[in-house]
């Protein structure tokens, strides 16, 4: 009977003010829950980001050391490491300098190959003759009476037509003698259509010389030797391709085969 009773009596409690009071309580509970809940995920979070912040701080070692005297000593290995390599001397400024140093030697080096290369193309051809001999004499003592021209057509009253001349013709008399202008070997002693008898000296160095309009008699022949000043000959009348008012002597000069001035030779 008792417990039909109890039961009865619960059950026209809850069917009453007793389930809302229940409900209440249950509400109650289910807060109080999530409360705890939430701060347990706060706290949970917070410790999480302390330690992150705790991971990314560095702490230097602390140094220890020693005092000797007015000396300090610093019993950690690492530290005696790099007050070795900081107070070793540097070999990279050295090396930088020196660097530098070679290539500013070697620009001012191509600009004064530059500038000596400019300067010898601008330089204009040397007008001196081109071999040196060791002496010269006038081969005659005699004005000039047609000058050398190598690429200025002149009148030849002989020929009648306008043509270069190879080289200088002195004014002489018939018989003068005519020396070497310079030592050297007789090459050829012949008669020319337009220069009549002829002697040709080799003075070396690609360098000969040629006396024209001379007598038949000679001094010399083909083969000999002759010093600057030695008599080779005379002034004759043989010539026939030039014409002057006097008697004259043809002398001509050529560098290798090519007609000079011979008054370059004789000043």
């Amino acid at each position: 009977m008792k417990k039909h009773s109890f039961t009865q009596k619960l059950t026209n409690f809850l069917n009453g003010r007793g389930f809302y009071i229940a409900l209440a309580l249950c509400l109650a509970a289910i807060g109080v829950s999530c409360w705890y809940l939430w701060q347990g995920a706060t706290l949970a979070s917070e410790m999480a980001e302390e330690a992150s912040a705790v991971e990314t701080v560095t702490l230097e070692p602390e140094e220890s050391e020693e005092t000797v005297g007015d000396a300090d000593i610093s019993t950690d290995p690492a530290d005696a490491e790099e007050s070795t390599e900081e107070d070793a001397p540097s070999d990279a400024p050295a090396e930088s300098d020196a660097e530098e140093t070679a290539n500013t030697e070697a620009a001012e080096t191509a600009a004064e190959t530059a500038v000596a290369e400019e300067a010898a193309e601008t330089l204009e051809p040397v007008t001196e003759p081109a071999a040196e001999v060791s002496e010269w004499v006038w081969p005659l003592e005699g004005a000039v009476v047609a000058a050398f021209s190598s690429d200025t057509l002149t009148y030849n009253e002989a020929l009648g037509d306008w043509r270069t001349h190879s080289g200088v013709d002195l004014s002489a008399e018939v018989g003068q003698e005519v020396v070497a202008a310079c030592s050297g070997t007789v090459i050829s002693v012949q008669d020319d259509v337009l220069l009549g008898r002829t002697v040709t000296v080799d003075c070396g160095e690609g360098l000969t010389t040629l006396y024209g309009n001379l007598e038949e008699d000679l001094a010399v022949s083909a083969g000999d030797t002759v010093s600057a000043g030695d008599v080779i000959g005379t002034v004759g009348e043989t010539a026939s391709g030039e014409r002057n008012e006097t008697a004259w002597l043809h002398f001509a000069v050529e560098q290798d085969g090519e007609a000079v001035d011979p008054m370059g030779y004789l000043g």
